[in-house]
C-alpha cells in the first residue's frame, strides 16, 4: 500500500499521457498496454488507474493531446481549414497509429476535441451565418448534431484516414512519410470544404 501511496505522488497525469505518446510513436499501438505503461514508468499498474480509468480514457486523452497543438489560421474560413488540415497532417503522420487512436477518440467524445471545436465554427462562418452553430437548425435523421458539426467531424475522418494511407503506403515502400501534406490531401480536403458550401447553399 505504501509502493502504491509513493507511485501516485510520483506520478501526474500529465507525465502518463507523456510517456504513453512516446511510445505510441516508438512502438505503435499494439504495444500501449497499460502493464507496459506502468513499467515504462516504474510504477504498479494499479498506480495508474488513479489518474486514467481505462485504456479508452488513455487514447481519447492521447487524440486531444495530438489536435490540442493544431491551429487555424487564414484570412478566410477556408484558408484556416486549409492551414489547420496541413497542420494536422505533419502532427499525425510522424505518429503510429494516430488514425485509429483519433478515431477512438471521435468514437467516444468528439466535442470534445478542440479540431472538432474550431472546424465547426470555422464551417459555420463558411456558410454565412451570423448566429451560433446550436440555432442552426437539425438537419440529420438522428436530430443530434447540426450541419457544421457533421462537416467538422467529415473533415477530421477525411483527413486521418488520408494521413493513414500515406503512412501505409511509406511503409510498403520502405521510405519516410512526406514531411509536408501532398497536393492529393490539399485537393481533398478542398473539395469537401467546396462540396459542403455548394450543399448548404
Amino acid at each position: 500500500r505504501q509502493m502504491c501511496i509513493r507511485d501516485r505522488v510520483a506520478l501526474s497525469r500529465e507525465r502518463i499521457l507523456s510517456t504513453a505518446f512516446n511510445l505510441l510513436k516508438q512502438y505503435g499501438l499494439a504495444d500501449l498496454s497499460m502493464r507496459r505503461l506502468a513499467t515504462e514508468l516504474g510504477v504498479a499498474p494499479g498506480a495508474l488507474y488513479y489518474h486514467i480509468k481505462s485504456k479508452q480514457e488513455l487514447l481519447a486523452s492521447l487524440a486531444s493531446r495530438m489536435l490540442s497543438d493544431i491551429y487555424f489560421q487564414g484570412l478566410t474560413p477556408s484558408t484556416a481549414l486549409l492551414f489547420g488540415c496541413s497542420q494536422l497532417f505533419v502532427q499525425l503522420c510522424q505518429v503510429r497509429e494516430s488514425a485509429e487512436v483519433i478515431r477512438m477518440a471521435l468514437a467516444m467524445h468528439p466535442d470534445e476535441l478542440s479540431f472538432i471545436k474550431e472546424a465547426k465554427e470555422l464551417f459555420t462562418k463558411l456558410q454565412g451565418e451570423d448566429v451560433p452553430d446550436e440555432a442552426v437548425p437539425v438537419a440529420v435523421a438522428d436530430g443530434q448534431h447540426n450541419t457544421s458539426e457533421l462537416a467538422a467531424c467529415s473533415l477530421l475522418h477525411l483527413c486521418v484516414s488520408l494521413v493513414e494511407e500515406e503512412q501505409t503506403r511509406a511503409l510498403l515502400a520502405a521510405r519516410d512519410v512526406p514531411a509536408e501534406p501532398p497536393s492529393s490531401y490539399l485537393h481533398a480536403v478542398q473539395a469537401l470544404m467546396k462540396g459542403w458550401e455548394q450543399s448548404s447553399q
